[in-house]
């Protein structure tokens, strides 16, 4: 197991804690997103299908249901992005929601672990401000590794040049997605040399033989009004894993479940007015697996300055 990993844990249990049909369709407050996964509960073919369905905009209030038994876990930082909410209070605003739903935080308010023996899931939290395009979590480079966007792995050109795979659920280069989308469309099979990855075939950003990519299709190119362009986010993003797994297998370890919950940044508006938004509107989506993107313009996507989450 990666040695820095092993510290990392060792140390956090001894000591501390698919489609909008019009633009008009989003209306309102800004647009506050959830999609979530449960890549043990959910099988694979069931985890698509489910993944590139149509975006629900302003569907039913989800319930909030506890599991049968308790599961305790604790956090550990993943990628943290501009934010003026530091991970420990992130956290501590994290807390109360993920009880509601039977998750419950092994370390004390002093952050000490008093049962380790208890713990069950280490819950690594991403979050902050940081341009992406398609909010939505994967369904393939599910390992510890696999941070925010996929990792290369082996040997070949696809992975000369730098430490990730392009990901067209984070964006980047927009002109480069669009011309991968028409390509795709048109059935074109340029690319199919090198790429990689649930339904993505061998299709490149640009066109380029060799280039490995991820999520070009369903989650990645399908057209969605909204999403098709890369901007700001603010975002939250908690990935579950299996502490004794993670503890023997390292970054290898596959994740459980993942939610990830996100709006469009106001240039106005820090990250801290926005946190308890999007913590409130997740909360039900806490390791379960949603029906397309799950779209919030409503009365739920408000910003109420100062609120306590209150779980729905």
């Amino acid at each position: 197991m990666n040695h820095s990993l092993t510290t990392l844990l060792g140390i956090a249990v001894l000591a501390t804690a698919s489609v909008l049909s019009a633009a008009e369709e989003i209306k309102g407050f800004a647009p506050v997103s959830v999609s979530s996964a449960n890549y043990r509960t959910t099988e694979r073919a069931d985890l698509i299908r489910k993944a590139s369905e149509k975006n629900q905009v302003n569907p039913v209030l989800a319930k909030t249901v506890p599991r049968s038994e308790p599961a305790y876990y604790i956090f550990l930082p993943g990628e943290v992005y501009s934010s003026d909410v530091t991970y420990e209070d992130l956290c501590k605003l994290l807390t109360p929601a993920l009880a509601s739903k039977g998750f419950v935080n092994a370390s004390d308010d002093q952050g000490l672990i008093r049962e380790p023996d208890r713990v069950q899931l280490v819950l690594r939290v991403h979050y902050g401000t940081r341009p992406w395009r398609r909010p939505t979590v994967r369904t393939e480079q599910l390992t510890w590794r696999d941070g925010m966007e996929p990792r290369p792995e082996g040997r070949g050109l696809h992975t000369l040049g730098g430490e990730r795979l392009w990901d067209s659920r984070a964006g980047g280069n927009d002109e480069a997605i669009s011309a991968a989308r028409e390509n795709q469309s048109s059935g074109s099979a340029y690319g199919k040399g090198g790429g990689r990855g649930s339904g993505g075939g061998g299709d490149s950003p640009a066109g380029g033989a060799g280039v490995a990519v991820m999520n070009t299709t369903g989650l990645g190119l399908a057209s969605t009004t909204g999403y098709e362009s890369t901007r700001d986010f603010h975002m939250i993003v908690v990935d579950a894993f299996d502490y004794a797994e993670l503890k023997k297998e390292g970054k290898g370890t596959k994740r459980i479940w993942t939610t990830f919950v996100a709006a469009p940044k106001d240039p106005k508006q820090p990250f801290s007015d926005m946190a308890t938004t999007l913590i409130r509107n997740a909360t039900a989506f806490f390791g379960e697996t949603s029906s397309g993107l799950q779209v919030y313009t409503d009365a739920r996507a408000e910003v109420k300055i100062g609120e306590a989450v209150v779980v729905p």
